[in-house]
């Protein structure tokens, strides 16, 4: 029987609402603007970056974009 290796330094996926993304012009992806190493099960790790494949991406986009359109106070 083999051995199953687990990563004991994982960390919760992070909730939809956090989630922030730029627009890369390829359709289903954008690269992913969290962080650190990215654990979550729909990015897919790509040279320097992670691409966002999850299935509400369009969502996520949307209020990417929303969040940078609005100018911050202070």
């Amino acid at each position: 029987m083999t051995k199953i290796k687990t990563n004991k330094e994982t960390r919760p996926l992070p909730d939809m609402e956090n989630c922030r993304v730029a627009d890369i012009g390829i359709s289903g992806f954008a690269e992913c603007q969290m962080s650190g190493p990215n654990l979550c099960q729909y990015a897919l790790p790509f040279g320097y970056c992670f691409l966002c494949k999850h299935p509400r991406l369009d969502e996520i986009l949307a209020k990417s974009k929303t969040r940078q359109a609005i100018p911050a106070v202070g």
